[in-house]
């Protein structure tokens, strides 16, 4: 970690989308190769370890992907429906969640996983009730963002209309999105309409300087 910091630091870059929250057991997991691979309270350990090496060398970091993936399928290519028990991600995907928040990492990254027991049918990414989650229950004050919202999940959800709007109204923080022009004018034309409301873009922009802030981007 201390490595990558390092190197990210000398090519101009301040935060690191890492690390892997995620608890996966199963070497076929999609998501296995990209976890550490242990159980969850090791998983939190790792975190810890790595969100504050990062913090330490002046370097932000980001926990993915919330609620924690599992043994979904690979979402870049279609939609992942997850029908695991809510008593499941209390007992292990939390945990090293839990672990990152506590040692102060600054931002937590959405997964586009259809959570069946968080919020039926709607992908975690836009879904109010889990990130309502991520707030009330996990406490987490930093700042939200999205997967990459032009993953197939995501297109074969909204059906190829641009998901800005309702990542918003989700509760992200910031958006990672291909078609940023479209996005843009999507989100304004809902603030100016009244669907978004301009407090909540005010304490989306709130966290994101408050962020930059404590790392010394702004003065």
């Amino acid at each position: 970690t201390l490595e990558k910091a390092n190197l990210l630091k000398k090519l101009g870059l301040n935060v690191n989308l890492a690390p892997v929250a995620d608890v996966s057991l199963n070497p076929t997991d999609y998501m296995f190769k990209r976890a550490l691979g242990k159980p969850a309270e090791e998983t939190g350990n790792y975190v810890v370890a790595v969100v504050k090496t990062m913090q330490n060398s002046g370097l932000s970091s980001t926990l993915k992907h919330f609620p924690g993936y599992g043994n979904n399928v690979n979402t870049h290519t279609g939609i992942a429906i997850d029908n695991r028990s809510y008593s499941s991600f209390e007992k292990s995907d939390f945990i090293p969640f839990e672990a990152g928040i506590n040692a102060g990492v600054e931002s937590v990254l959405f997964s586009h996983n259809i959570v069946e027991c968080m919020d039926r049918g709607v992908p975690a990414s836009l879904s109010p009730a889990v990130h309502q989650i991520l707030r009330n229950t996990l406490h987490f004050t930093g700042v939200i963002m999205t997967d990459d919202l032009s993953m197939d999940a995501i297109k074969d959800y909204t059906h190829n209309t641009n998901p800005a709007v309702k990542a918003v109204l989700a509760g992200n923080d910031m958006l990672m999105i291909n078609d940023f022009i479209g996005g843009y004018n999507s989100v304004l034309e809902a603030v100016k309409t009244g669907v978004i409301s301009e407090g909540q873009v005010n304490k989306a922009v709130f966290r994101i300087l408050s962020w930059k802030y404590a790392r010394k981007i702004l003065n």
